[in-house]
């Protein structure tokens, strides 16, 4: 049994999401789990504390600055979160839909604000075939497009999980020479790696 209502859990999961995936700040985004946190994304591997936390998001997402977090839903069950999120970039065509590709995510709630815990799950191949028809059409319609950094779709499913109008994205990790982006799990030098077999 839990001893945290559902109305504390929704408004740390609601500063969670506004933190990290709308404003993008993954500083302060890692503040938001405890010291003895966990986050395993059954890609990358295991990463534990804010710092490594901090870390991994900040070397990988600035690998993909087109990419944001669009939420879809969300379920609380006691200290847990269930929610899919779509991995998305705008289409660098006008007036086209944007490309995604889906992701689960489990977070554990462990009070004061804070997660205890987060798992992440989606499909290597969904993720790269998401990837190829981006880099295709940003090679016919516009190759300065995931520079520009557009966040212009946040879906119809929840209007609290979005930015306001005239949002520019600014990543904790942009301009910053510490943050090296991240293309593959062979180029990570910390935390976990899951096992191969």
């Amino acid at each position: 049994m839990t001893s945290y209502s559902n109305a504390e859990v929704e408004e740390a999961f609601r500063h969670y999401f506004m933190t990290g995936p709308v404003r993008e700040d993954w500083l302060a985004w890692s503040q938001l789990f405890h010291d003895d946190a966990v986050y395993w994304d059954h890609y990358w591997g295991k990463f534990r504390g804010p710092a490594e936390i901090q870390r991994f998001l900040e070397v990988t997402m600035s690998a993909a600055p087109a990419v944001y977090t669009v939420l879809c839903w969300y379920v609380i069950d006691g200290d847990r979160v269930v929610w899919q999120g779509l991995n998305r970039a705008d289409n660098p065509q006008s007036g086209q839909p944007p490309f995604d590709f889906p992701s689960l995510q489990i977070l554990t709630y462990g009070g004061d604000g804070k997660w205890s815990s987060e798992e992440d799950w989606w499909i290597a191949f969904e993720m790269k075939r998401f990837g190829k028809r981006y880099a295709e059409a940003v090679a016919q319609h516009d190759p300065e497009h995931p520079q520009r950094m557009t966040r212009l779709d946040w879906g119809p499913w929840h209007d609290w999980a979005r930015p306001t109008d005239g949002h520019q994205a600014t990543p904790s990790w942009l301009g910053r020479q510490d943050v090296q982006p991240v293309l593959s799990v062979r180029e990570i030098d910390f935390g976990e790696r899951n096992p191969t077999e």
